[in-house]
């Protein structure tokens, strides 16, 4: 019989759903990467209460956060879409940058691929600038093909559920 084992790192990581306490946390990671904190303040708080949608976006949104030792340290955010005729769009996700290579970004992928899955999404596309190369590789480890040299897409969202190799 194979024995599954988890990793320390697994058993102290906490992904849950966003909530209002968890948006200045999620600026501070945005905004480390782009914009200021006021732009994604509104953006984020926004996004999450359904008042802003990105270009072909549909309702439900759906925004996950990851935790370890009480602090938020990534999250990671999608909607129905018909964006290149696909059904789901990762719009954001960040991970700090002290935790990056930690496997966390996977863990949210797979998260919202579950999320996809359960709305009965098939087909999910992200944006991906060619020049962006750590995002390309995480989302080609997750699953992910390229459609052209500013999106990637997973044809079927379980396909985002599976582990990082």
């Amino acid at each position: 019989m194979a024995r599954s084992f988890i990793s320390a790192k697994e058993l102290f990581m906490l992904i849950r759903d966003a909530v209002d306490e968890d948006i200045p946390a999620m600026v501070r990671l945005r905004s480390a990467e782009w914009g200021d904190e006021d732009y994604w303040t509104q953006r984020l708080t926004r996004y999450m209460h359904g008042m802003l949608s990105a270009q072909h976006a549909l309702p439900p949104h759906a925004m996950f956060v990851a935790i370890e030792q009480h602090a938020i340290v990534g999250f990671v955010a999608g909607h129905r879409t018909t964006r290149l005729g696909c059904e789901g769009e990762l719009e954001w996700i960040n991970v700090a940058a002290t935790h990056r290579g930690q496997g966390i970004a996977g863990q949210l992928i797979a998260t919202m691929g579950t999320w996809f899955v359960r709305q009965h999404i098939g087909r999910v596309c992200v944006n991906a600038d060619e020049d962006n190369v750590a995002a390309r590789r995480t989302y080609a480890r997750c699953g992910a093909i390229t459609l052209n040299a500013h999106w990637m897409i997973w044809e079927d969202a379980r396909q985002m559920q599976q582990p990082l190799t």
